[in-house]
């Protein structure tokens, strides 16, 4: 009996699930924190950009922050097992295309929204881009459980 060894995608799908969420932690615990603390203002003017969601400013930071950390935790738990979480992973992948791709189209066209052009396209290239090419290969040959 032949025994096959995991694809290279495969091998790299646990860590990446794991540094997406890493990521997240990294960008949305301090966004937390600045924004319940009204902080953000106080930062360098590039920081400071980058953690300002215009209007709606520290509320609307506070729920998209708080989303994203347990966001984080959920991706932590399913790198254990990613096809057994494919749903969530499938939900993961569309969702932050969608918002990322929202957030793009709003960067561009809109004139206030030009300063986060930046910070979506790390965002969703350091992110999005990197877990799609490890778990859409897995997830085309894996068979659903």
């Amino acid at each position: 009996m032949k025994q096959t060894r995991p694809s290279r995608a495969a091998s790299w799908l646990p860590v990446m699930i794991r540094l997406t969420a890493i990521g997240y932690l990294l960008f949305f615990v301090p966004n937390l924190v600045l924004a319940t603390t009204h902080q953000i203002n106080a930062l360098p003017p590039f920081l400071a950009r980058l953690f300002n969601w215009g209007e709606g400013g520290d509320p609307v930071a506070v729920m998209f922050s708080t989303v994203y950390v347990v966001w984080a935790l959920f991706l932590f738990h399913a790198a254990r097992a990613p096809v057994v979480n494919r749903l969530f992973l499938d939900f993961n992948l569309t969702a932050n295309s969608a918002h990322f791709g929202a957030m793009l189209v709003m960067g561009v066209t809109m004139r206030d929204q030009h300063q986060h052009l930046g910070g979506v396209l790390a965002l969703g290239l350091l992110t999005t881009v990197p877990l799609a090419a490890c778990w859409l290969p897995v997830r085309h040959v894996a068979t659903p459980q």
